[in-house]
């Protein structure tokens, strides 16, 4: 049950915190709001994925608590404070929460409208969470302000910023687009949209790399040991990611910015794959949590 929860809340944490990025960047450059419902409906996603963070955030305290007392998880609560007070996890923890704060003060001055700093206060906030969720991973075991731990935020970064605007446009931007009937817009956010997924897959493949060559003892651990299988997984569903955002910048993008033509099919089609992609993404944050849950080779 505790390994379950783990991998739930983990998963929601990291889905949510992409959301946020996409939402913060949105704003900032890639999808600008397109109506006042259209703003509404973000800030009300973006408090909805705060409360989901701030519960997610506790489940893992009172997992890691359970786990560093050997005690059940319905057991941990009153060694919560011992942990705060008392271990490396609950000092970053503790900073985790601040940022959270940082970003629920971005939230709320964003009811009064979409603007540049307080979308850029949100990034670089949920940029500072995934930096202490790396230092609480095997990656930050020699402390938050090393190359294992830099490279490991570089790759979480990564594979949020690549999947989370995919989500974001799937469930808002297209479909606001569709309805008001603006192809021209279509094709310069479906455009951004590309760009940014390519410059996220150079880092997600670079830092991959390196992870994988720190954590795997020996080039056969990828096929003799779980944490290799888990791996290969992973590397599939990316690949997956990879052919179908191929597929949306050398055919789906050229189609919509033609604008002419069937536009309004060309849009539709583009908005099943991304569904379909953020489905492989939710799928890649699952087998993620799972391989960090994992003792890696290198470490037995």
């Amino acid at each position: 049950m505790g390994d379950l929860l783990h991998i739930l809340g983990a998963a929601l944490e990291r889905g949510s915190l992409a959301l946020i990025l996409a939402l913060s960047l949105a704003a900032i450059w890639l999808a600008p709001v397109l109506s006042s419902a259209d703003a509404v409906r973000r800030w009300r996603l973006l408090m909805v994925l705060l409360v989901v963070t701030a519960v997610a955030t506790g489940i893992d305290l009172i997992l890691r608590s359970a786990a560093l007392a050997d005690v059940p998880p319905g057991e941990a609560w009153g060694f919560v404070p011992r942990v705060l007070g008392h271990s490396d996890y609950g000092y970053f923890w503790l900073w985790r929460a601040g940022v959270w704060g940082l970003m629920l003060a971005a939230a709320l001055w964003l009811w009064r409208g979409w603007r540049a700093l307080p979308s850029l206060l949100l990034f670089v906030a949920a940029l500072a969470t995934l930096s202490l969720i790396s230092v609480t991973g095997h990656a930050g075991e020699d402390g938050l302000l090393t190359l294992p731990n830099l490279i490991n935020w570089l790759h979480l970064v990564g594979i949020t910023l690549w999947g989370g605007p995919v989500i974001l446009y799937a469930l808002l931007v297209l479909p606001e687009l569709r309805r008001q009937g603006w192809p021209a817009q279509t094709a310069t956010v479906a455009t951004r949209l590309s760009t940014l997924a390519t410059g996220a897959l150079a880092l997600v493949l670079l830092s991959g790399v390196y992870n994988s060559w720190r954590q795997l003892g020996r080039l056969s651990d990828l096929w003799t040991t779980d944490y290799g299988w888990l791996l290969l997984l992973k590397l599939g569903l990316v690949a997956l990611m990879m052919i179908v955002g191929a597929l949306n910048r050398f055919r789906m993008v050229p189609c919509i910015a033609a604008v002419h033509g069937d536009a309004a099919s060309a849009s539709h089609s583009f908005l099943k794959i991304l569904l379909f992609d953020s489905v492989v993404f939710i799928s890649v944050l699952v087998v993620a949590v799972i391989l960090g849950m994992q003792m890696p080779p290198s470490h037995s």
